[in-house]
């Protein structure tokens, strides 16, 4: 059967054994020690709770106005534009428009911050400590004295906001995305942590905070590895004159490249999912006297990972085909450095067309759920996808059988070949 000849085929390959190595290393290297940690309730002595992130105007305008005008002093800008981090340095006339915006909310006009020569930033220092070391301590920022009169209301304030992201370029600190994470971090109530515990343990059954987590870790790993095993698998056809062999069979191309892709999908899914019932039951063992979900964490492996795996694997082996292993390669690289290494936050942040899904933490229950509508359409979103680019696969297997691709192959990309 054809099916378990490719399964074969890609369960003898070195490019299986290196996914396999990679997945189960970071399984334990990365969500192991996390999941011998046992969550405990918090105790009603304790100074500090932690933070949470609530839309509060008191703290976010005076932190996000003081932010702005430290940013215009020093004369650049944080963002991040298409996921990677920029440093951004506007015009004179962007530069004017911020200016404008600083004085509509503070009214320092732009001459005043223009001619403040004391200007330092803030943050952490190290000092002598008088034994010959030194020691960090925070440094208070030297600004000029910044109010923000009752008149201006925090609808405006969040327009005005909304208008410096769009001059700097978008992914700002200001932006609707990041202005409350940036700017409004209150503390933790014992009320507001017991209530975060309870959730826990009665609604995700303990377990569902663990399948968040190991998501999260696993996630970034098979977001991008697929793309090596279906790409060097489609070049190993090439290099050894298989799908000479392949077109001339009487075999449709949809079945071809479906039974291809469903074998890949089988095979690298099938570790991710043996690596999940580990997790449940690690977990299950240190909550012996809870009464925990032992499927949460397979069941959020379908929901959350498969589509990372179809996707990079369907890219995979569509741009081998149109073009080679190298360019897939380095298309899919480029999507998953900009979503691993980029703006993302860990926690608190699922964008609807982000392919690596990030929440790093046992915790922050009630952020996941409020971003579960996203969550849900970017996992159907990249699915979908997935299956689009199988089908044009399949067009182009089905266009070479009658050698309609072969030429524009070779005069356009041909040099790509590896």
């Amino acid at each position: 059967m054809l099916f378990f000849k490719e399964c074969k085929k890609i369960l003898f390959s070195l490019t299986f054994v290196i996914y396999i190595v990679a997945v189960v290393g970071f399984y334990f290297t990365q969500f192991s020690p996390d999941a011998d940690r046992k969550i405990s309730p918090p105790a009603p002595a304790s100074e500090d709770y932690g933070t949470v992130a609530k839309e509060v105007p008191e703290i976010l305008m005076p932190k996000a106005t003081e932010n702005l005008v430290t940013e215009y002093l020093r004369g650049y800008y944080k963002a991040y534009p298409i996921g990677f981090y920029k440093q951004v340095k506007l015009s004179e006339k962007k530069s004017t428009q911020i200016a404008e915006i600083i004085t509509e909310i503070t009214g320092i006009s732009k001459q005043e911050l223009d001619d403040f020569s004391d200007f330092e930033e803030g943050g952490m220092t190290m000092i002598p400590d008088g034994n010959g070391g030194y020691m960090p301590v925070v440094k208070e920022a030297t600004m000029p004295e910044i109010n923000i009169p009752d008149t201006m209301t925090y609808e405006h304030f969040r327009e005005l906001m909304r208008k410096a992201d769009k001059i700097i370029g978008g992914g700002s600190d200001y932006s609707d995305n990041y202005i409350i994470g940036n700017f409004s971090q209150v503390p933790k109530t014992y009320e507001d942590a017991l209530a975060e515990y309870n959730a826990i343990i009665e609604e995700d059954k303990i377990t569902g905070a663990y399948a968040r987590l190991f998501c999260d870790y696993i996630g970034i790993i098979v977001a991008v590895l697929p793309v090596f095993l279906s790409a060097s698998l489609a070049n190993a056809d090439k290099k050894s004159r298989m799908e000479q062999l392949v077109y001339s069979r009487k075999i449709s191309s949809t079945k071809l490249v479906f039974t291809r892709f469903s074998a890949l999908i089988t095979v690298m899914f099938i570790p991710v999912l043996v690596l999940a019932f580990v997790a449940s039951f690690s977990v299950s063992g240190i909550y012996k006297e809870n009464n925990t979900d032992f499927l949460a964490i397979p069941k959020m492996s379908v929901c959350w990972l498969l589509p990372n795996i179809l996707f990079s694997t369907a890219l995979g082996m569509a741009l081998t085909e149109i073009t080679s292993q190298l360019v897939a390669i380095f298309v899919q690289g480029v999507i998953w450095f900009s979503d691993a290494m980029g703006g993302t936050s860990l926690t608190g942040e699922i964008k609807m067309f982000t392919l690596i899904c990030r929440h790093n933490s046992l915790y922050k229950r009630d952020v996941f759920m409020e971003n579960m509508n996203q969550f849900v359409f970017n996992r159907i979103f990249y699915t979908v996808i997935a299956f689009a680019i199988i089908a044009l696969t399949t067009w182009i297997y089905s266009e070479k059988r009658k050698g309609g691709l072969n030429v524009i192959k070779k005069n356009i990309v041909g040099k790509f070949k590896v």
